[in-house]
Formats: structure tokens, C-alpha cells, sequence
């Protein structure tokens, strides 16, 4: 019988989804999709898929049982935040690698995370927990400002406010306080109305991706990131990292230690942090793949290495192995609604096929759809990309600049 891999869900776009199906198919896996909604692709890219409430954890692991009845299961992954604990439960009632179902709360909460860490001062931001008004005035005496509020339980930058002084607190405090209920999204129903204010940050932003089996931390790189502000939403992204040899090894120091004192021991991460030009400082760190085709796209046209399959490699309990090519660089450019609206159409692809190292042009939203935009929402307008490969970073930024002054999204008010 042919081993099976269970799989909670997939990535938001096709791009990033397609690449996790056929790395299994490569690897000679079978592919089982637990899923919210049907997934729209080709049969031959599934054995099985069962529709289910995969925010219900026990509902999810009924259903693996029910796969695990009729296949040969080898492992269990997750491709993001949401199902990061559903999926740590379902790999232990299956006795199969995984997070441990006790240590992947940690990875879930921001404020669970800093508390867990406090063996590694030196690595994190002044925080503190906020629920309600009185936590809230404590907290910023303690913290101070410049300061980041932000909810615990949130994923993908989402509602990420920036504090400058008193003034700031309140707004940012009853918006977030209202958005962070899972009648809004039910990522927040471990986390209700709970919140983080810490310590703003400086310096340049990275992530840093990698694999972790049998307690064995395996680094695939740092990744240089461009948010745009206030709300810190992820523009673009380019691997390798253009950081110098002694920051990087600072970086890659701070994410092995913390990875072993989060206490993962088989699994993958996407750990995002700043350097500031004399030390790292931890952000957060996920117990997935990176997104914004960071793992799907840029570690392996960079590398030559697949990350999605050394992800199922590790998730079935097999070590990752290293990469194959000569080092090269890629990026990808994510293109922005400019405000809130109907979205007409991506401007100027014509041109930015003839841009040198473009891999991938792409359009995630349909003509004629709504589009929100932060504060109100933080998942929709993210109008498409482009990933580009070439060199060197430099050279990689270089032409994702070209895109951006060629590629202009188009929504009417």
C-alpha cells in the first residue's frame, strides 16, 4: 500500500497550494486533503478529501482516524497558523512526528511565546498581556512607547497597530478589542479580546526558515522582507539574505536557540525577527511554512531544494536533505490595493513579462471584487505577485523595483 500524507487544508492561492501537492507526488505520497471548503483541483492531485470544520479539533482528528482506517498514513502537515494546533493533536492520536499537542499552544499566542522564552532576555521586546483597560493602562507604563498592539492569536500581519504616545492606546485598543472575536474570524477563538503591547523594534525586518527532526535544527536560510507601514503589512520578500556574514550568524544563533527552548522537536518553522545592527530580536515565530511563496518559491529557485518536500520529509518522519544547487537569489513583489474598492484589473503585465528573471506573474483576485483594506480588513487586498530569480539579491531587488514601477493595480472607488 502507498504511504498517505494528511494534509489540514492548503495554502490560500494556487501558486502556493499546487506546489505543496506535487512535492508530495514527487516524493511518491499520497495526498488527503482535510478541508473547510472543496478544493478546486485536479483529481489526480488527490486520493481523498473530507470536507470538515477543521477549527473543530475534535471534529479534525475524527476525520484522520477516518483516513487513517482506509490509508496508510505517514505523516500529518499543516500549511499555516490555523491549523497548527489541530494538527499537533491529530499527529499524536495517530502516534506519527509532530508538534508536541502540549508545546503547540506556545506557538499560537504571541504573549504565551514571549512568556515561554524567558530564559532568552536577550532576545525579546519589553511586552505585557492586555485584556480590558486596566491591563492596557499597566501595560504601557511598563512598556513605554514607541510600542506595537497587536492581537495574540492573529496570523499574517493582521491587525497590527503601531503606538506613538497616549493618544494612540485607546483607538487601537477598542478596534482591536472589537475585531478580535471569532464571530469576525475564528482564528480568534482561543484568543478572545486578548492582545500584546510590547516594545517597537527597530531595524531591518527578516525570517528565517528551516526544519527541525528529531531535535535536530536544519537552517534553509534568512529571508529579507519589506513591510509597509502602519500596519506592517509584507510587500516583498528576497532569499537569500543581503544581511552581512556576522549578522547572519547572529540570526541564525537566536532562531536555533529559540526553536529549542519553544521545545519543537520535529517540524518546520518560519521565524521572524530585526536586526539592528548590533543584535536580533525576536518577532514571533510560527510552527509552519513561511508564506507569501517565501518556502514554496524562493528557497527552491534559490537553492535548488525543494522546502515543501523536505517539509513532507520531516512531517514523515525522514530527515531533510540539503540543497543541491549552486547558491542563486529570488524574491517576490506583492501588489497592493491602493485603497478600498472594486478591483478592475493589474496594469502594465505586458511589460513586466519582458522584465529578466520573472518566473511567476500572477492575479489572486478576481475583476469586479470587492476590496477592503487595513484597518477594516487585512485579507483582501493583496491583488497578486510577481517572483523573479537571478544572481545575487541585489539583482534580485533590482528587478522586483522594475515590476513595481511597471505593474499598477487598478480599483475604482
Amino acid at each position: 500500500m502507498t504511504d498517505a500524507v494528511i494534509m489540514c487544508n492548503l495554502r490560500p492561492n494556487q501558486l502556493e497550494h499546487h506546489a505543496a501537492l506535487h512535492a508530495a507526488h514527487r516524493l511518491g505520497l499520497k495526498v488527503l486533503l482535510l478541508t473547510d471548503q472543496k478544493a478546486d483541483v485536479a483529481p489526480s492531485l488527490l486520493a481523498e478529501q473530507i470536507r470538515v470544520p477543521t477549527y473543530d479539533i475534535a471534529q479534525l482528528v475524527a476525520a484522520g482516524r477516518e483516513l487513517a482506517r482506509r490509508h496508510q498514513v505517514a505523516g500529518v502537515v499543516t500549511w499555516s497558523d490555523r491549523d497548527v494546533l489541530g494538527t499537533a493533536e491529530l499527529a499524536h492520536a495517530l502516534d506519527l512526528p509532530g508538534l508536541d499537542p502540549a508545546v503547540a499552544p506556545v506557538f499560537r499566542n504571541k504573549h504565551r511565546m514571549r512568556a515561554a522564552l524567558s530564559a532568552l532576555p536577550e532576545y525579546l521586546p519589553r511586552f505585557a498581556r492586555v485584556t480590558d483597560a486596566g491591563e492596557l493602562e499597566r501595560a504601557a507604563e511598563h512598556v513605554g512607547t514607541p510600542a506595537v498592539l497587536k492581537p495574540t492569536g492573529a496570523a499574517g500581519s493582521i491587525g497590527i497597530f503601531e503606538i506613538h504616545g497616549p493618544d494612540d492606546l485607546r483607538p487601537a485598543f477598542d478596534r482591536l478589542i472589537a475585531y478580535t472575536r471569532p464571530e469576525v474570524h475564528p482564528i480568534f477563538a482561543t484568543s478572545t479580546g486578548e492582545l500584546i503591547l510590547e516594545e517597537f523594534l527597530t531595524g531591518s525586518e527578516h525570517s528565517v526558515e528551516g526544519y527541525v527532526h528529531e531535535g535536530r535544527v536544519t537552517l534553509a536560510g534568512i529571508t529579507d522582507k519589506t513591510t509597509l507601514a502602519p500596519f506592517h503589512t509584507e510587500t516583498r520578500h528576497v532569499f537569500p539574505t543581503a544581511l552581512p556574514d556576522t549578522a547572519s550568524a547572529a540570526v541564525n544563533r537566536m532562531a536555533e536557540k529559540v526553536i529549542r527552548e519553544l521545545g519543537l522537536t520535529d517540524g518546520v518553522f518560519h521565524l521572524e525577527c530585526k536586526w539592528d545592527g548590533e543584535r536580533a530580536r525576536l518577532v514571533e515565530v510560527a510552527a509552519r511554512v513561511g508564506g507569501d511563496h517565501i518556502t514554496s518559491h524562493l528557497v527552491p529557485l534559490a537553492t535548488g531544494t525543494s522546502f515543501y518536500e523536505n517539509t513532507l520529509r520531516v512531517a514523515t518522519g525522514r530527515p531533510p536533505v540539503p540543497a543541491t544547487a549552486p547558491p542563486a537569489a529570488a524574491g517576490v513583489q506583492k501588489f497592493l490595493a491602493p485603497h478600498a474598492g472594486t478591483f478592475r484589473r493589474l496594469d502594465g503585465l505586458g511589460e513586466a513579462t519582458a522584465v529578466p528573471g520573472l518566473h511567476h506573474l500572477v492575479v489572486d483576485t478576481r475583476p469586479g471584487a470587492a476590496v477592503r483594506v487595513p484597518p477594516e480588513h487585512y485579507m483582501e487586498y493583496a491583488l497578486g505577485a510577481a517572483i523573479v530569480r537571478s544572481g545575487t539579491p541585489a539583482e534580485v531587488t533590482a528587478a522586483l523595483d522594475t515590476l513595481t514601477s511597471l505593474v499598477r493595480p487598478v480599483v475604482e472607488r
